[in-house]
């Protein structure tokens, strides 16, 4: 009887550890969408005001440029995500468009400031949105590094137990997401 009494006491702790394992990991997942979020907004902001008339560079951007970058800012509102985790998390769920959403506007902006003349833009500026962009890439890195073990977690035995009791599924990856 003790020896039963001990093992069902070893499972329960077992399985409060990897739930806040995974507790944890998901939670980080979200702390990197945070920063995501914010770097593709910053972004968008700091590349429209780049690329703004002035004396010295009177017309920025040609008409195609110009409709791009109004494509991007008509894509940013689709990336908010205002639901909680779990019930966004779902297959073709908000999340997923969102990520959808920031790899296009990524990819986008990418596009826009290799057309650019650099020349002409405001140096600081510039700088300040080529580390935004790399505050992005980061971020990017360690949404898809604690995702990876998030998922891994979740999928094998006594993970895929403890994340369907506690409601805790696999997160989609950048790389994953359908444009």
């Amino acid at each position: 009887m003790q020896a039963l009494l001990i093992s069902l006491t070893l499972a329960a702790i077992l399985a409060y550890l990897w739930y806040a394992s995974l507790l944890k990991k998901r939670t980080s997942a979200i702390e990197a969408l945070k920063v995501i979020d914010s770097k593709i907004d910053k972004r968008l902001t700091l590349f429209t005001e780049l690329c703004q008339e002035r004396e010295a560079y009177p017309h920025p951007l040609t008409d195609e440029q110009q409709a791009q970058l109004a494509f991007l800012k008509q894509l940013q509102p689709q990336h908010d995500w205002e639901q909680p985790i779990e019930e966004s998390n779902v297959a073709g769920g908000s999340l997923s468009v969102s990520i959808a959403a920031w790899q296009q506007i990524d990819q986008g902006l990418e596009s826009l400031l290799s057309t650019v003349n650099k020349d002409k833009l405001a140096a600081e500026k510039l700088a300040e949105y080529l580390q935004l962009e790399l505050d992005f890439v980061h971020a990017e890195d360690f949404y898809r590094q604690a995702v990876e073990e998030l998922n891994s977690g979740v999928k094998i035995f006594p993970g895929s137990a403890v994340a369907k009791f506690a409601r805790i599924a696999p997160m989609p990856i950048f790389d994953q997401v359908q444009e």
